[in-house]
């Protein structure tokens, strides 16, 4: 007690004398900690919102899908012995008014008397949604959404045809428990009675309807063996099932990858600021070496001043985290108003304490990282080597009870808040794999620039010899010992790489929306057509003005069930190609590739094959779940289980948003029941004559607009564009941080050899400028690596999630204009510096003279 109380007393008294310079330690470590918190409160409380409120969006405890057809007896007897059960009925059909004049694609919901079972549903113009779908006045009754009623031009009282039905609209929809989570729907919502469904004539064998059971358990906990049974009893029914108890599946996992991704973007923030620290912390140590040597000298133990400073450090981080926190929090609310996101839940603006606490720890963890290595080298040198060069303090390692020799534990204290921090980042993010490769790539990035730093100062060295008296002392101070050579090209060109990336892959993704998607993309895609209306929906489209091309495909629901015979439920399937197994998939067939397949493994089946069934997969989903050509895959059908055989793979673009389907299998002697979907290139002006066409051909088809689809893509890439852009330049701003405190903290030594210069008869100006063009050659030499660097990352990025070409073209132009504001700021940083110092000079040589 008595040692601490000592070590206390020591550090308050020395920073009671002088904390000039601790401001960067203040400034990096709040930074980084603003982030963090903003990031992890407000997704923190997004995601313990929809955990709160899952049973709500699920429907009730456990929800089972099925598509095509709805649960046998069998099936049902099962669902009604394990809890209450409601059925819902749900599907997307083209509806429009009575006289036929207007239609539009909507998203029907047909509920039972149970609905909802958890949440209440709310309308307005009737009593409650029961009266409004009840069967009154010889017609069954309707809840829509105002975006129907806008569209039709209908009114409360006003009839609605359904396929061959037709219903009253009775209420206009509020709230719908079950939907709480959806951020994006297809079309006006329209609520009817179940059996009102039959007299619309929708729902027949084989009819692309989505069957809902959701399930109120008696008991809470019993999911997870209610769900064992289910596949146990009825392994290939092609179930997709949604455990309330394990959050909403898509949404929550969107958030959290969202969340994850924006906090290695904070954590790269803290760790830019995180150079700017060690800097700090150094040059601070460094003013302090003559007390510390007194100390050293009148008995004061290296243990000892060890724990002063290292007190003293906690001390200013701790203020740093508090501002740091309090920053958060104000970012967390405002982003919460701000974020256009109706489906947020209300908890969203709410603090959320444990991600405040982990940021909290996630930057002292950091922030001690940077601090140790100078608090080592500050006490581990002696006394005597600080007093012969007090000007220049020395960089050594001494001996620490013969324990701290080669500062072996200052090295071991470093690597295991290194690993405390890694897993930390991995246990709050639950992405270990993507903290490990940011980490990676963090330190691989960082390690080259370091190296970039060292070898300018060694090539400095070097160069400098056999030049003008300017360019010489320029070149020269970039190689200087205790120059910060190597911590201000870390910094920059961390942050310039991270800038540059990130507006690489910004600008190809705007680029593809724009230009690359409304080219490639279909105007219309027209679903549910039926099989025998194929040939004539083909002839009557194409034979119109304006329509470029006009593709249909046969199309049926299927669930991955088996894989290679085991069953997917106990094979090791990865997050992120859960979605392809997690419940029913779209698949097609046809005989011959498409323009657009990339067979990447094995080989298309021959035409006119007629032999057992065989798949073509999408590569990355059949590299994930470990399948490889000549192994099975086993599809749950409305008809019954089918098993194919792996016969190639496929490179499937997914951005293209083209026609195409992660499973496509050979042709069918006999094809099971199913509908076709229908895409039509065409220009804007020829939309209407295509709908128009399409509803004299296939009545029941209903036709999805992209447009609509592209404007909302391209205003969510606008959205993710904007925001890590903000992040990666608060990640150059960190950078720029350490360039100034670099400035700051160098201060006195370069004075000390400006003075020596302008004694040698050098003036003021040559000296200043000698200091801009160091800090000029520094940019530029930074810039010229990490802009193309970023750029390689930036195409990398763009390749890996697009066949629509790397970024190159204009975004070479834009890595160049991202890189040259930082050659400039590193002058203009030169120039502060510069004119400090020759200020300074003048000072100085005005006392000298009075």
């Amino acid at each position: 007690m008595t040692f601490l109380r000592i070590a206390l007393r020591l550090a308050w008294r020395d920073l009671r004398g002088g904390t000039a310079g601790l401001w960067i330690v203040v400034l990096g470590v709040a930074l980084g900690t603003a982030m963090m918190a903003a990031v992890g409160s407000l997704g923190g409380a997004v995601l313990d919102g929809m955990q709160a409120s899952a049973r709500e969006a699920v429907g009730g405890d456990l929800s089972v899908r099925l598509f095509h057809a709805p649960a046998t007896p069998e099936q049902r007897a099962f669902l009604e012995a394990a809890g209450t059960v409601s059925e819902t009925a749900e599907l997307r059909p083209a509806a429009g008014t009575v006289s036929g004049s207007a239609r539009i694609l909507v998203e029907l919901k047909a509920v039972d008397g149970a609905y909802p079972l958890v949440g209440a549903a709310t309308v307005s113009g009737a009593a409650s949604l029961a009266a409004a779908v009840a069967h009154r006045d010889g017609f069954w009754g309707a809840a829509v959404s105002a975006e129907l009623l806008d569209a039709l031009r209908l009114g409360i009282g006003d009839r609605l045809r359904i396929g061959v039905g037709e219903v009253v609209i009775r209420a206009v929809l509020g709230h719908e428990p079950d939907r709480a989570f959806r951020a994006f729907s297809l079309g006006p919502r329209v609520v009817v009675a179940r059996p009102a469904l039959a007299a619309t004539g929708l729902a027949g064998p084989g009819a692309p309807v989505y069957w809902y059971y959701r399930l109120l358990l008696p008991e809470k906990g019993r999911s997870g063996a209610v769900l064992r049974d289910l596949e146990r009893r009825f392994p290939d029914a092609g179930w997709r099932i949604v455990d309330a108890a394990h959050g909403i599946p898509g949404v929550d996992r969107t958030v959290q990858l969202a969340r994850t991704l924006l906090l290695l973007g904070a954590l790269s923030i803290t760790l830019v600021g995180g150079v700017g620290i060690g800097r700090a912390l150094s040059a601070h140590l460094d003013r302090r070496l003559p007390v510390i040597a007194a100390l050293k000298a009148s008995g004061g133990s290296p243990r000892l001043l060890f724990t002063a400073f290292l007190l003293q450090t906690l001390f200013v981080v701790a203020v740093a985290l508090l501002i740091g926190l309090a920053a958060g929090a104000g970012l967390a609310g405002a982003a919460a108003h701000a974020l256009p996101l109706d489906w947020l839940p209300e908890t969203a603006g709410a603090l959320h304490p444990p991600a405040f606490l982990l940021s909290a720890t996630v930057s002292l963890l950091a922030a001690l990282l940077c601090a140790l290595p100078p608090l080592g080298r500050a006490v581990g040198t002696s006394p005597a080597a600080i007093w012969r060069s007090p000007g220049s303090p020395p960089r050594q390692w001494h001996g620490w009870r013969h324990g701290w020799r080669h500062g072996w534990r200052i090295r071991t204290a470093v690597g295991v808040l290194g690993l405390s921090l890694a897993g930390l980042l991995a246990a709050w993010t639950g992405m270990p794999l993507a903290v490990a490769g940011f980490l990676s790539v963090a330190g691989a990035v960082a390690a080259g620039f370091a190296l970039l730093g060292h070898g300018l100062a060694l090539a400095a060295r070097r160069l400098a010899r056999n030049r003008g008296p300017l360019v010489r002392l320029a070149v020269a101070n970039l190689g200087r010992p205790g120059a910060p050579t190597v911590p201000v090209a870390v910094a920059l060109g961390v942050g310039l790489t991270v800038l540059v990336a990130v507006g690489v892959t910004g600008t190809a993704a705007v680029e593809h929306v724009e230009a690359t998607l409304p080219a490639e993309t279909p105007s219309l895609i027209f679903l549910n057509v039926a099989p025998h209306a194929d040939r004539n929906v083909r002839e009557r489209l194409s034979a119109l003005s304006g329509v470029e091309r006009v593709e249909t495909a046969p199309f049926l629901h299927a669930r991955i069930s088996r894989v290679n015979g085991i069953p997917v439920t106990e094979a090791d399937v990865p997050r992120s190609v859960a979605w392809a197994v997690r419940g029913d998939r779209g698949l097609s067939w046809r005989d011959r590739p498409a323009a657009t397949d990339r067979v990447v493994a094995g080989a298309w089946w021959p035409p006119a094959y007629d032999g057992p069934p065989l798949a073509s997969l999408d590569a990355q989903v059949a590299g994930r779940l470990g399948l490889a050509v000549g192994d099975t895959v086993t599809l749950a059908l409305a008809d019954g289980p089918l098993t194919a055989t792996v016969a190639n793979l496929r490179r499937v673009d997914w951005t293209r948003l083209d026609l195409d389907f992660p499973v496509i299998l050979s042709p069918f002697a006999e094809p099971p029941r199913h509908s076709l979907v229908a895409a039509v290139w065409s220009g804007a002006a020829a939309v209407p004559a295509v709908e128009a066409a399409m509803a004299t051909a296939a009545p029941d088809a209903a036709a999805l607009r992209t447009a609509g689809l592209l404007r909302s893509l391209r205003s969510t890439v606008d959205q993710v564009r904007r925001l890590l852009d903000g992040l990666s330049l608060v990640a150059l701003g960190a950078s720029g941080l350490v360039l100034l405190g670099a400035i700051a903290n160098s201060a006195r030594r370069r004075l000390h050899e400006m003075a020596i210069l302008h004694a040698l008869g050098i003036g003021r100006r040559p000296i200043g400028l000698a200091v801009v063009l160091e800090f000029s050659l520094l940019g530029a030499a930074v810039a010229a690596v990490a802009a193309p660097l970023g750029w390689l990352g930036g195409t990398a990025v763009v390749a890996g999630v697009t066949d629509a070409g790397s970024a190159a073209g204009g975004t070479v132009a834009l890595a160049a204009f991202l890189a040259a504001p930082v050659a400039m700021a590193a002058a203009g940083a030169g120039l502060v510096a510069g004119l400090r110092g020759t200020d300074a000079l003048r000072r100085l040589r005005g006392n000298a003279l009075d």
